[in-house]
């Protein structure tokens, strides 16, 4: 048998996954008759990404490869000392001998970057995680998410359902709560509590609840967005709650609605303690463009598609060494709306700085890694296509500011903190907020 090539290599001092193992890895086959070779990243661009660790294995793994002592980020060694604390890891389920060693199979499972624990965390601080499902008519309406099996477009409905599921799967590895899972029209309401449950048992439970529910009746009705959001924040004033909205069209009511919601969203009380993220499953973006605009102008409020095109607009935003991964795109679906700094701004097309992402990442990169970042930053906002403005007709003038912009690398690289200290990211973020017509 041949020898095994090393998962991580240095190129020219940056770190990454190295081409041969992704090779010896594609070659290998599965056992069944279909004989499918196994999939290695889910990173669009791996030759060229900084490399994802996703667990103390892949940690120790990349040290040795290297050949060196790379040390954990701040936020890496906060997470640990917590998880391997006796009541956190109750409250997940799990002895503190288990949890890290649990919660790391499901970050290699999606490929989450070992960084982005410390994101979910924050769950546990919400009194409820409320998911709000839309259930109109045209949500039995293909996507274009394609099944990897069949190969064939799926459902809105069935997209809606897989993605809850894979959100609850992340949260049942850490401390929270409650989850409520309600409908727009249904009366339905799923209410689900860990009561002393391992992730494993509780999920089955999970799962089958939500199985029945999206199967036992079928997408039918209107789309009273307005109303039910209206509802969920008046029944829950005064508490913390993190709501996400899966919808893949215009409210009942149209402008005047969209309007409505975007006021409900920018003047709720305590914004912060009361996230909304909304997650639109469709191939139609102009049915959900009033998401993306409520995202814009409201706090602690975020906006996700699927992850081919979200994975699209970060590389557009972000350029090809920030390793998006499926993971990347799951946690930034559960909890961006709760980071507006970092994750929520990745679209913002501002670098982070090397503190930032070697947070996210888990481990402190080199110099070298970081400078390849910040350069991949930087080509693709050369690169970046200058739109028509859909208000005015004109191009679009924050995309001639990112396209324009040089940003002064040291300030990145020095700073112990997210860009929004650095004076240039406050003069810029301004610049785009009057192009945006936003005050």
């Amino acid at each position: 048998m041949a020898d095994i090539p090393k998962k991580y290599t240095k190129i020219n001092g940056i770190m990454k996954l190295n081409p041969d193992y992704k090779r010896w890895k594609e070659a290998q086959k599965t056992t069944g008759p279909t004989l499918v070779a196994i999939p290695v990243t889910t990173v669009k661009y791996p030759a060229q990404a900084l490399p994802i660790v996703s667990s103390m294995e892949d940690y120790e793994k990349m040290n040795e490869d290297l050949d060196a002592e790379i040390p954990l980020a701040e936020a890496t060694f906060a997470t640990i000392e917590m998880l391997q604390e006796p009541e956190i890891a109750a409250e997940a389920g799990m002895q503190p001998d288990d949890m890290i060693d649990e919660l790391g199979k499901l970050l290699v499972k999606y490929e989450i970057p070992i960084g982005m624990t410390n994101k979910l965390i924050c769950l546990s601080e919400y009194q409820s995680l409320v998911f709000i499902i839309d259930d109109s008519g045209s949500m039995s309406l293909q996507t274009d998410t394609i099944d990897p099996a069949t190969k064939i477009a799926i459902t809105r409905w069935t997209e809606a359902q897989t993605r809850l599921k894979e959100m609850i799967e992340v949260i049942a590895y850490v401390p929270f709560e409650q989850i409520d899972i309600e409908f727009l029209n249904r009366k339905d309401r799923i209410v689900l509590k860990r009561e002393g449950r391992t992730p494993k048992k509780f999920l089955k439970e999970a799962f089958k609840k939500i199985d029945k529910s999206f199967t036992r009746k079928g997408p039918s009705g209107s789309t009273p967005a307005l109303e039910k959001l209206t509802k969920s924040l008046q029944r829950g004033h005064g508490q913390s709650i993190a709501r996400y909205f899966f919808g893949d069209g215009k409210p009942n009511g149209g402008r005047k609605a969209i309007a409505d919601i975007v006021d409900l969203l920018q003047k709720r009380e305590d914004p912060e303690l009361n996230p909304v993220t909304f997650i639109s499953c469709t191939n139609e973006d102009e049915a959900v463009e009033w998401m993306k605009d409520a995202e814009e102008v409201a706090p602690y409020c975020s906006e996700s598609d699927d992850f081919n095109d979200e994975a699209d607009e970060v590389l557009r935003d972000q350029g090809v060494a920030l390793p998006f991964s499926k993971g990347f795109h799951l946690i930034c679906q559960l909890v961006a709306a709760m980071n507006p700094d970092d994750l929520d701004a990745m679209d913002e097309s501002i670098p982070f700085t090397k503190y930032t992402l070697d947070n996210l990442l888990g481990f402190v990169s080199n110099d070298e890694s970081y400078r390849h970042y910040f350069d991949c930053f930087q080509k693709a906002q050369r690169k970046r296509k200058i739109e028509i403005d859909r208000r005015t007709g004109e191009p679009n003038e924050m995309d001639i500011i990112r396209k324009n912009t040089k940003w002064d690398y040291d300030s990145f690289l020095r700073a112990q903190g997210a860009s929004k200290s650095i004076k240039q990211v406050v003069s810029v973020q301004k610049m785009l907020r009057r192009a945006a017509g936003i005050r």
